[in-house]
């Protein structure tokens, strides 16, 4: 299987944010794109991440597992980012 970062990272805003055009706010995307990225995301790992209702979105057990460790890859990013950063300054 071979899904690119950029899944994971939209995946990690739209489960943070609770929306997805909250997400997609903050990407600087449009909100169609952030639903077919996560509708693409769900078909390739054959399962559901989200539950979607009219009251707003949830994480399914599933996506509760993956939040999991996209939170922490996506803090080591960031953590690295800052890193290099400062070695600059």
């Amino acid at each position: 299987m071979d899904i690119t970062y950029d899944y994971y990272r939209i995946f990690y805003y739209v489960a943070t944010c609770k929306s997805f055009s909250r997400a997609a706010g903050l990407l600087s995307a449009n909100q169609s794109n952030i639903s077919r990225f996560i509708n693409n995301l769900e078909h390739q790992l054959g399962c559901k991440l989200f539950v979607r209702s009219n009251r707003g979105i949830s994480l399914t057990p599933e996506g509760e597992k993956l939040y999991s460790h996209v939170k922490i890859a996506q803090e080591q990013f960031r953590a690295a980012e800052l890193e290099l950063i400062n070695d600059k300054t």
